[in-house]
């Protein structure tokens, strides 16, 4: 419970930023990167439309892979407009179908692109039971298994850019914290609340 207080009330943490910190300040110490290629998923809202538009701004070159290319293509008009000369390419994903990930993969390849950034961070939280496709439960389906087929089937491009440029590469998993919150068994902790709710 002290860790989610800390982050609540911003405290800096070992890196020397803390959850009040913005993008910008992040990355100032790094405030060229037009050598670098990004993929962030989940980039059409919150922390990925945030950290699209930070690097968008240090330059990098974007890949925003998207369930919704119109709201993906919101997005990039809102950083093209701030970043006219910011460089975003738009390639759909549902993260829930590992086909679609083999797919995105496979039209990312052909663009014959290099990848020094795979930032996972799209996330999805159902309230009620749903199966993906591959009949895996959907949030298991989004958040775990599309990111981890995702980050497998790019990992030699990556791996191929750092030998070719230098440059060695990065993967960030975002993830909440909110399962902190809880200690003991969740489900138990979750059926009370709701025969409290009846």
């Amino acid at each position: 419970m002290l860790e989610t207080v800390r982050y609540l009330i911003g405290s800096v943490g070992d890196s020397g930023f803390g959850s009040k910190s913005t993008g910008e300040e992040v990355t100032a110490a790094a405030p060229d990167l037009r050598s670098i290629t990004a993929i962030i998923t989940g980039a059409t809202s919150g922390i990925g439309t945030e950290t699209a538009r930070v690097l968008a701004m240090r330059g990098a070159r974007l890949v925003l892979p998207t369930r919704s290319l119109k709201t993906a293509d919101e997005v990039k008009a809102r950083i093209v407009a701030e970043i006219p000369d910011a460089e975003v390419i738009l390639l759909p994903l549902d993260l829930s179908s590992l086909s679609s990930v083999r797919c995105f993969v496979s039209l990312f390849l052909a663009l014959h692109l290099p990848l020094n950034l795979l930032i996972n961070n799209a996330g999805r939280m159902v309230y009620e039971h749903a199966v993906s496709e591959d009949g895996i439960e959907m949030t298991f389906a989004t958040n775990y298994l599309g990111h981890f087929l995702l980050t497998k089937l790019l990992l030699n491009n990556m791996a191929e850019t750092a030998r070719e440029t230098g440059i060695q590469g990065r993967i960030v998993n975002v993830s909440s914290h909110v399962h902190g919150w809880f200690s003991g068994d969740c489900l138990s902790y979750l059926d009370r609340i709701t025969r409290k709710q009846m």
